[in-house]
């Protein structure tokens, strides 16, 4: 079982702590992530990778009853 899925499960179960150690594991491969889908959009981007992945987390630890169960 790898590290990111350990804190899902950590933070599924009500730990709150969980939620700071599981954004730091996967913030460099949102980051990758985010960059990529960009560059899928052409080169009219106003906004980049770091505020998209930022923007993304705003709204979801926004969302009341989130839940991420798994890595996937």
């Amino acid at each position: 079982m790898s590290d990111v899925t350990r804190l899902l499960e950590r933070w599924n179960a009500g730990d709150s702590a969980a939620m700071a150690e599981l954004l730091s594991a996967v913030y460099d491969e949102l980051r990758r992530l985010a960059r990529r889908e960009l560059s899928r959009g052409g080169g009219n981007v106003a906004l980049g990778a770091t505020t998209l992945l930022h923007e993304a987390y705003l709204d979801m630890s926004a969302r009341a009853g989130a839940s991420f169960p798994d890595r996937a």
